[in-house]
């Protein structure tokens, strides 16, 4: 019998590009996949005809429950932020024999202390710093969450990593959602505007991803999950893996925007502006978090495991983001 993957979130962006990563991967899994309608069933099967799909929510507790005792991983990418699926899918692996693994995300670390668009000194590495960051301050964005899964593995007795993304760009292969949030939603509030702006000076620091690098972290993990105890990933409270290829800040992001934008024709100037907090609210409710804060990681857990990014870097998908936001805007 093949081993079997449930999966949250295969409708999404982050989801959709794991579920694909993971079928192409490996096409004799049985992957099955958590969505809400059948309408989402039939949009996956048209693009996957192998997936099985099982109708539910995050807040379906027996469904969640049910699923996962059947699972011998289980990949939760839906939402980084819903402690009752959590424990949901924790008490069903409890009464089964597989591993979880959950998203979180670099918010968690998200750092203003020198106040927004300023930069901090601090580089959180997910080994040497491991005590550190599986005990940030419960105020921490995802942090919650992160604890949840944590203790809920130990009391369940399950095997758990937490993933842990930074900004994440490039188009997504999966069929619903392909598009990201911190650059295009800077884009399309550079758009918007009429020109680009920084939060504060804009020098503050955060790493960054492609999504089809993200998706490969998910399934080496999955793969090791399906090894015997494990493989060689870590699990439990030491199961936290970071996942970044580089580092910017978003003045060298608002700038190639706004260049890109420039080159397009669809504002008057490349020139960067500086925003205070309360000015930049005006165009995203989350502008603080999204732009004004650092979140630096160093993913030293994956890269021990031999993962290594491979996509293109942030600064070639730039124009092509800022197209797809032009005709999402029809400018």
């Amino acid at each position: 019998m093949s081993p079997r993957i449930f999966i949250t979130g295969a409708t999404g962006y982050v989801g959709g590009q794991v579920a694909a990563t993971m079928i192409a991967a490996h096409p004799e899994l049985d992957v099955v996949a958590l969505v809400r309608d059948q309408q989402q069933a039939s949009k996956l099967k048209s693009v996957w005809p192998k997936i099985s799909t099982v109708i539910g929510t995050l807040d379906d507790d027996e469904v969640l429950k049910k699923e996962a005792v059947k699972a011998d991983v289980v990949l939760q990418t839906a939402s980084s932020d819903h402690v009752p699926a959590v424990n949901s899918l924790l008490k069903g692996l409890g009464a089964g024999k597989g591993h979880f693994i959950h998203i979180s995300g670099t918010g968690v670390l998200n750092d203003m202390s020198t106040g927004p668009g300023n930069p901090t000194e601090k580089i959180y590495d997910d080994v040497t710093d491991i005590a550190e960051i599986i005990n940030l301050p419960a105020e921490a964005l995802h942090r919650n969450v992160d604890d949840a899964v944590i203790t809920g593995g130990l009391r369940e007795k399950v095997p758990t990593a937490i993933v842990c993304p930074p900004t994440i760009y490039g188009v997504g292969e999966g069929p619903v959602k392909k598009r990201s949030m911190q650059v295009p939603f800077l884009t399309e509030a550079i758009l918007k505007r009429g020109k680009g702006f920084t939060v504060g000076k804009g020098n503050n620091l955060r790493d960054y991803v492609h999504i089809k690098d993200l998706a490969r972290a998910f399934v080496l993990l999955a793969e090791e999950a399906l090894k015997p105890n494990g493989g060689a990933a870590a699990w439990g409270p030491e199961g936290y893996y970071f996942v970044e290829s580089g580092e910017f800040s978003w003045k060298e992001v608002s700038e190639k925007v706004a260049q890109a934008a420039s080159q397009e024709g669809k504002i008057a100037t490349a020139e960067v502006e500086e925003l205070s907090v309360e000015e930049a609210l005006k165009f995203h409710p989350w502008a603080p978090v999204l732009w004004g804060g650092n979140c630096r990681s160093r993913a030293s857990r994956l890269r021990a495991l031999g993962w290594e990014p491979e996509g293109p870097s942030i600064w070639e998908t730039i124009p092509n983001i800022v197209k797809f936001e032009i005709q999402a805007l029809a400018l």
